[in-house]
C-alpha cells in the first residue's frame, strides 16, 4: 500500500549525528530526506566542574538527564553513579534518553508521562531537601530547576555540552527550498530558533514540530507550525507527518 507521504521530501535538522536513524525511517515509508542540521552539539573544553561534579556525586539524591545529549557528554558522571555504594535516583525525559542511559548500565527510576522539563518538574516525587543534579546545555533555560526549587529541592545544574546555531548557509538552505520542501521539521526549539534567524523563505513547505514547547517558540518567532506531534518523540513526529498527508 502506497505511504500517504510516498514521493515527499522532508527537510531534517537536527544535529548531524542524530539524523541518519530518523532518515532511514522516512525513507522506508517513501519519504525523501534532505539532512541539513541547523545546530551544532558539541562537547565543552574545559572539564574542570563535570571532574569537579563527579568526585561528588554521592552528594546528590536524584540525577536529572532531559536529553540523549544530557546522558552522551555525561559518561564520567555516569560511570562515578555506577561505582558508587550510595543510591542515587536518576530520571529521564523520553524513552530514548532512558534507553541509552540503561545501556550504559543505569536503572530509570522515572521518566515523565509526558516528555517535557514542565512535566518532570510537577511529576519528580517528594524532592523537599533533596539534592539534585541536571546536565545539560549551555543554552537551556532554568525553568526547570525554578519548578524544583520552588518544591523546596537544592538544584545544580552542570553544563555538558554546547548547542550552537549554525551561520552562514542562508544561501544553501534557501537553495534547497527554492527547489521544493514538503515539510521543515524540528525536533526542538533551538533548531526552530535558528531556521528564523536565517530568514529564509520557506515557500509552500509545512511545519512540523516535536510538540507543544518548540511549537509555542515557533508562533513566538512568526512562523506557524501546520503539524504538532502528540507524542514527544521523532518516531511520533513522523507519524504526525503522516496523518497529516493521509487527512488531506
Amino acid at each position: 500500500m502506497k505511504s500517504s507521504i510516498e514521493g515527499k521530501k522532508i527537510l531534517l535538522t537536527r544535529p548531524q549525528n542524530l539524523n541518519k536513524e530518523w532518515a532511514e525511517r522516512f525513507e522506508a515509508i517513501g519519504a525523501i530526506t534532505v539532512i541539513f542540521p541547523l545546530i551544532e552539539i558539541t562537547a565543552i573544553e574545559d572539564l574542570t566542574e563535570i571532574h569537579d561534579t563527579a568526585a561528588r556525586i554521592n552528594q546528590f539524591d536524584w540525577i536529572i538527564f532531559n536529553s540523549i545529549n544530557s546522558a552522551r557528554y555525561s559518561l564520567e558522571i555516569i560511570n562515578k553513579v555506577l561505582l558508587s555504594s550510595h543510591k542515587i535516583q536518576i530520571a529521564a525525559i523520553g524513552s530514548k534518553t532512558a534507553a541509552y542511559l540503561e545501556n550504559h548500565g543505569l536503572e530509570v527510576d522515572f521518566m515523565p508521562r509526558v516528555f517535557t522539563s514542565a512535566y518532570m518538574g510537577e511529576e519528580l516525587g517528594d524532592v523537599k531537601n533533596r539534592k539534585i543534579l541536571i546536565p545539560r546545555t549551555n543554552i537551556a533555560d532554568d525553568d526547570l530547576t525554578e519548578q524544583l526549587k520552588k518544591r523546596g529541592a537544592t538544584v545544580t545544574e552542570l553544563t555538558v555540552y554546547n548547542t550552537a546555531k549554525v551561520s552562514g548557509v542562508h544561501d544553501e538552505l534557501q537553495k534547497i527550498l527554492d527547489k521544493g520542501i514538503d515539510v521543515v521539521t524540528f525536533a526542538s526549539s533551538s533548531a526552530a530558533e535558528s531556521f528564523c534567524d536565517l530568514k529564509v523563505d520557506k515557500k509552500n513547505a509545512k511545519v512540523a514540530v516535536i510538540g507543544p514547547v518548540t511549537a509555542e517558540r515557533c508562533i513566538k518567532m512568526g512562523l506557524k507550525p501546520d503539524i504538532i506531534a502528540e507524542s514527544y518523540t521523532t518516531e511520533g513526529l513522523t507519524q504526525a507527518i503522516l496523518n497529516y498527508f493521509e487527512n488531506k
